[in-house]
C-alpha cells in the first residue's frame, strides 16, 4: 500500500488553514453586520435605511442578503472544516486508495464555488500528486490519460463498440437468455426495494424537516406578511429575510439569565442522575440481594404510568418540603430515571461474570470494582444518559413552569412562552410570531450542534445496551 508524503501532507494542512481562515472571515464579517442592523422601537415595524459598512454604502436588503449568503456558506464549509481537521489528525490518512485524491478533486470544487481559489489551488495540486503516485505515472501522463478519456466519450469509436455488445447480446443462445432475463428480473426488484426505502426515508425525514424549516423561515418574515398575506410562502428570497428579527430577540429577551438557570439546573440534575443510575444499575447487575427482581420489575412497572400522573403528588411534596419557587423543585425530582437505571443495567449485564469474580479473588471491593472496571467499559452508555438527561432538563416545560413563578428563576422553555412577544395589552394582544419563532430557533441551535457534535457517542451507547457479549 502506497503511502502519502509529508509535502502532500503539508500542502494539505496549509489547504485547511485556508479554510479556517475564511470560516473565521465570514463568522467575523456575519457579526459585523449583524451589529450594525438597527433594531426598531416597534417590534414590528420594519426599518429600511442604508448602513456603513467597511468604507461600502449597503442598503437593509443588501445586508439581508450577505447574512443569508454567509450564513449559508458557515452552515456548509464549517462542518467541512471542522471533517478536514479530523481527517488530517487522524492516524488513518496514511495509505493512499482511489478515494483519496476523489476526496481532494471534491473539496476543490466546493472551495472553487467559494471563491475561496488559494484553497482550491492547493487541493487540486495534492489530489494531482496522490493520483500521480496511485496510478504510477508521471503528470504528462495522467493528464493525457483524462483528456484521452474525456475525447472518447464523443468518439464514433465508442457507439460502434456498443453496437457491437448489442449485437453479440442478440446473438447469444437461448440459455443465455434465460440467464440474461432473470439477471435483469433481480436487477429490477432490487432497485425497486431500494427505490421504495429511500423514498420512505426521505419522506420521513421531510416531515422531520418540515417544522424545523417553517420556524426558520417564518422567523425570517416580516410582521406584515405574517398578518396579511391570505397565502404564506413556503420560500423567501436571500434580499427579504429579516435577520434583525434574530436581534430584536436577543435585546428584547434575557437570554443571559435564562440560559445561565437552564444550565445550571442541568448540570446539578444530570450529575444525580448520573450517580443513582450508576449505583442502582450496578445493584440491579452486580449484586445478590433478596427481592432484587421483583424490586426491579416495581421499578419497571412505574415506567408504564405517565409521568403527568404524578404531578399533582410531586406539587405537594416540594411544597411541603419548602421547595416551592426554587432551583432544588428543578433538581432533585429528576435526579433519577428508571429508563436510565434500566438502559444503563443492560450494559452492566452484558459484562462477563467473570471478571466480577477475578476481581473477588484479587480482594477487590465491589466500589473499587464499579470505578475501575464497569464503568470505563460503560462509558459509551454513559455519555449518552448524559446527553439525554441534559437535552432532557434543557427542554423541560410543564413541571419548571408550574414550581417556578418567579421570572428570575425561569427556565429558558419556560420564558420562551412567558415573555410578551406581543403588540398590545390586554385582550387586545396580540402576538407576534416572527419574534418568537426567531427566539425559539436561537434556543433549538444549541441542541442541534449538542447532537451534531456528539452523535456518534449517542450511537454508540444505544448500540453496546443491545448488543449481547
Amino acid at each position: 500500500m502506497k503511502r502519502i508524503p509529508k509535502k502532500i501532507r503539508l500542502l494539505d494542512v496549509i489547504a485547511t488553514i485556508i479554510d479556517w481562515i475564511f470560516v473565521v472571515a465570514a463568522i467575523f464579517v456575519v457579526y459585523r453586520l449583524f451589529s450594525i442592523l438597527q433594531v426598531p422601537d416597534v417590534i414590528s415595524e420594519v426599518i429600511i435605511r442604508d448602513y456603513e459598512f467597511l468604507g461600502f454604502t449597503l442598503s437593509s436588503s443588501q445586508v439581508n442578503l450577505w447574512i443569508s449568503i454567509l450564513i449559508g456558506y458557515l452552515l456548509v464549509f464549517f462542518p467541512t472544516a471542522i471533517v478536514n481537521t479530523k481527517r488530517l489528525r487522524s492516524k488513518d490518512l496514511v495509505d493512499i486508495d482511489e478515494w483519496t485524491y476523489r476526496t481532494q478533486f471534491l473539496y476543490m470544487f466546493m472551495s472553487f464555488f467559494t471563491f475561496n481559489i488559494f484553497s482550491a489551488v492547493l487541493r487540486y495540486l495534492v489530489g494531482m500528486q496522490i493520483k500521480v503516485i496511485y496510478d504510477d505515472k508521471g503528470f504528462v501522463l495522467t493528464m493525457k490519460d483524462l483528456w484521452q478519456s474525456f475525447k472518447n466519450i464523443f468518439k464514433a469509436e465508442t457507439y460502434q463498440k456498443m453496437k457491437e455488445k448489442r449485437q453479440k447480446r442478440l446473438e447469444m443462445s437461448d440459455s443465455q437468455h434465460d440467464l440474461e432475463r432473470v439477471t435483469k428480473v433481480e436487477f429490477f426488484k432490487t432497485v425497486a426495494r431500494l427505490v421504495l426505502t429511500y423514498s420512505f426515508l426521505t419522506l420521513f425525514a421531510l416531515f422531520i424537516f418540515i417544522p424545523f424549516y417553517w420556524m426558520i423561515i417564518t422567523a425570517l418574515k416580516t410582521y406584515e406578511e405574517l398578518n396579511t398575506a391570505l397565502n404564506p410562502r413556503f420560500f423567501i428570497g436571500l434580499s427579504e429575510m429579516q435577520w434583525v428579527n434574530f436581534k430584536v430577540a436577543l435585546t428584547r429577551f434575557d437570554f443571559t439569565t435564562y440560559i445561565l438557570n437552564t444550565v445550571y439546573v442541568g448540570i446539578m440534575s444530570t450529575i444525580g442522575t448520573i450517580i443513582t443510575t450508576v449505583l442502582a444499575a450496578f445493584a440491579f447487575s452486580r449484586l445478590e440481594f433478596k427481592g432484587r427482581d421483583f424490586i426491579f420489575s416495581v421499578l419497571l412497572l412505574t415506567m408504564m404510568i405517565p409521568g403527568e400522573l404524578y404531578t399533582i403528588t410531586n406539587f405537594i411534596t416540594v411544597t411541603r418540603l419548602g421547595w416551592y419557587d426554587s432551583f432544588s423543585a428543578l433538581i432533585f425530582p429528576f435526579m433519577t430515571s428508571v429508563f436510565y437505571i434500566f438502559f444503563l443495567r443492560q450494559t452492566f449485564k452484558q459484562i462477563p461474570d467473570s471478571l466480577y469474580r477475578a476481581a473477588q479473588v484479587d480482594g477487590c471491593g465491589d466500589f473499587k470494582y464499579l470505578t475501575r472496571v464497569m464503568i470505563p467499559i460503560a462509558k459509551p452508555t454513559i455519555i449518552t444518559i448524559t446527553i439525554l438527561s441534559a437535552i432532557g432538563a434543557w427542554d423541560a416545560y410543564i413541571w419548571p413552569q408550574l414550581v417556578t413563578p418567579s421570572r428570575e428563576n425561569w427556565l429558558i422553555s419556560v420564558a420562551l412562552r412567558g415573555t410578551s412577544f406581543t403588540l398590545g395589552s390586554g385582550s387586545d394582544a396580540r402576538p407576534v410570531y416572527n419574534m418568537q419563532l426567531a427566539a425559539t430557533a436561537l434556543v433549538t441551535v444549541p441542541l442541534l450542534v449538542i447532537f451534531f457534535l456528539l452523535k456518534k457517542y449517542i450511537m454508540s451507547g444505544v448500540g453496546r445496551s443491545g448488543t449481547k457479549g
